[in-house]
């Protein structure tokens, strides 16, 4: 009897097959070990993102004598330290052997997760710090690649424009009084400054096929893995660069007026760069005053090598020369290229009339001569003139649509458009916006992310964006927006809607229904249209054009009441409040897609392939490789 319980356990341990696990073959330990080495690099590039955070900006000591009034600041571009402006240093100090020369050290790491905008902040505080103890008369201010844009950063935030500056405590301001430092800057130098920010879009031409691909690749690692902040922040359109584009032309048009010298600006251009496109360094549009240098033989590590050859010779002449008098600066001002602008100091009002998805955006050239006819009525003195602007982004299908990265692409480009706009119309006091679809995401989402973005009236039509956009937050940065919501507007009631419902927010934070439920914010409401009757492009009816250029001209809401309903058709209500389920349903399908394809494969193959047989594991993998690029292909056309 006692020995009883001793031998259920025994019996119990033999018939325990689920306890055991199932023996790992090779293919299974591979698989571990590649996990394993991925979780390990992951962690490890995390790390390494991280190095030197606790310590943004470190200066290296002044060199040169006491007393000395002139100061020439260096900054060393992306994973290459300071050391690596060694040669420009001794050939900086030969040309003024009298002036300080201080450095700047940043983590400048590839995967350097630092903060742009800190460093360029910190730069600022310790220049005013300095010039507060030394009190300089003449500032120079020399950047390399990476360094050009945070020295030119620091030096908006030192003359006051300060709307993306890190947070401090109390409310966010947009200006400040110019920091003293700032006033005594009399010259930039920039070796292969990458202006307009660095861009895939724009190849370097003499970029190799395998140079971009790394490039590619270095990108969505970064991204996969959090890391590689800082580099991403220069990146052509971020907010970093846009903001940065738009501040400087601010400052320098205003600069009489603040009291604030205009500084000289050099940059010296190697001719076979590849690393930084000449569209993306010249920046042509808001650089319009720069004295640009070509420089012979020359990649965009070379600019910094000033010995060993005849080319670095004619680098360190040529940087000599940047740092020299008047003199010098006129005969590089005669090296330099004259650019053809097209400027035009009588437009006052801007109009960006901008489409949507699946739409090359033809309907755009209905609002022209509406526009310039009431904006001519209203402004009789014919001193200022509107210009409307209908640009495209090209053919945005709905699978892009549904991927932030994407959308985010087109809110880049859409900064760079009002930028070069701001540059061409000097004079320009109004931006307004017309949006349809994806065009009123562009807009909402470049207010979220740049501080520096203001337009006054706003009209969004078919918008995809969020019933809960905070608009009242925006005060100060948009005047009036003007709604117009489909009564049946079943693309955006069933597709971004469904992101507005909980579980699938997680999967889309930024888009919504408001073109199919209206924004919930007060300062939209008294100026927002419920319903015009019809579906997603409604709102562009041509019956309704006048009621949008009474708007934007005048700033008033009318109504073509032959265009309105009250409420929605109760189909389309109850369409819109199950779109859940349409998402479900079409989830199920591609999923019961890829479980039965292999079968219709292994069908077809049999009736119309070779009689050579493949292995059921090819036919599968074969058959799901084709069904997940026809899905890819059918998203990336509709």
């Amino acid at each position: 009897m006692e020995c009883a319980p001793l031998t259920r356990r025994v019996d119990l341990s033999r018939n325990a097959k689920w306890l055991r696990l199932p023996p790992l073959r090779r293919g299974h330990w591979v698989a571990l070990g590649a996990l394993g080495l991925l979780a390990a690099g992951v962690i490890g590039a995390r790390i390494e993102a991280s190095r030197g955070l606790d310590h943004l900006v470190e200066k290296e000591p002044h060199r040169g004598h006491a007393g000395n009034k002139t100061l020439i600041v260096l900054l060393h571009g992306y994973t290459r330290g300071p050391e690596a402006l060694s040669e420009v240093r001794q050939a900086l100090q030969e040309v003024r052997p009298n002036a300080d020369v201080m450095s700047f050290r940043f983590p400048w790491q590839a995967l350097s997760n630092a903060d742009p905008f800190r460093i360029a902040e910190q730069i600022n505080e310790h220049l005013e710090s300095i010039q507060a103890e030394r009190g300089y008369e003449d500032i120079v201010l020399v950047g390399f690649s990476m360094g050009a844009l945070l020295l030119r950063k620091a030096y908006v935030y030192g003359a006051g424009s300060i709307a993306d500056a890190p947070m401090v405590a109390g409310p966010r301001l947009v200006s400040r009084p110019a920091a003293e430092w700032v006033r005594h800057v009399d010259r930039f130098v920039l070796l292969a400054g990458m202006n307009r920010g660095w861009s895939l879009d724009f190849r370097p031409e003499h970029a190799g096929t395998v140079s971009r691909a790394l490039r590619i690749l270095g990108l969505q690692i970064a991204r996969l893995t959090g890391t590689g902040r800082l580099i991403r922040q220069m990146q052509r359109g971020e907010p970093f660069v846009a903001n940065l584009r738009l501040q400087w032309l601010d400052i320098q048009r205003g600069a009489e007026a603040s009291g604030l010298r205009r500084p000289a600006v050099i940059q010296l251009l190697g001719d076979v760069d590849d690393q930084v496109s000449k569209e993306d360094s010249r920046d042509v549009e808001v650089a319009r005053d720069f004295i640009w240098v070509g420089v012979n033989n020359t990649g965009h590590a070379d600019i910094t090598k000033l010995t060993g050859s005849e080319a670095a010779m004619e680098r360190r002449n040529k940087l000599q020369l940047a740092m020299g008098d008047e003199d010098d600066l006129r005969q590089l001002r005669r090296m330099s290229p004259s650019l053809a602008l097209a400027e035009d100091k009588a437009v006052t009002t801007v109009v960006f009339v901008l489409h949507g998805i699946r739409d090359m955006g033809e309907w755009t050239s209905q609002f022209d001569s509406a526009l310039q006819d009431a904006f001519a009525t209203a402004n009789r003195d014919g001193r200022s003139k509107l210009y409307v602007h209908r640009a495209t982004y090209g053919y945005f299908a709905m699978g892009p649509f549904l991927l932030w990265s994407d959308r985010q692409e087109n809110v880049r480009w859409f900064m760079d458009q009002v930028t070069e706009l701001k540059a061409r119309f000097p004079k320009m006091r109004d931006l307004h916006f017309i949006g349809h679809s994806n065009g009123t995401y562009v807009l909402a989402s470049a207010l979220a992310k740049y501080s520096t973005l203001k337009v006054d009236r706003v009209v969004f039509a078919g918008s995809v964006v969020r019933r809960d956009y905070p608009w009242s937050s925006f005060t100060g940065r948009v005047a009036q927006v003007r709604n117009y919501v489909g009564s049946a507007d079943l693309v955006v009631g069933l597709f971004p809607r469904v992101f507005e419902l909980p579980v699938f927010d997680r999967f889309n934070r930024d888009i919504g229904s408001a073109g199919f439920n209206g924004f919930e914010d007060g300062f939209v409401k008294d100026m927002e249209t419920q319903f015009v009757r019809g579906g997603h492009s409604a709102a562009l009816a041509k019956e309704n054009i006048q009621s949008i250029v009474d708007f934007i001209i005048e700033g008033k809401k009318t109504e073509h009441e032959d265009l309105l309903t009250e409420a929605h058709p109760t189909w389309a209500a109850y369409s819109s409040n199950l779109c859940w389920v349409l998402w479900l349903l079409l989830a199920a399908a591609i999923v019961q897609g890829w479980r039965q394809v292999p079968r219709l494969a292994r069908g077809a193959f049999r009736k119309f392939g070779p009689h050579r047989a493949l292995s059921e594991g090819r036919v599968v993998w074969l058959s799901r490789g084709g069904y997940a690029l026809l899905l890819w292909l059918l998203l990336e056309t509709f």
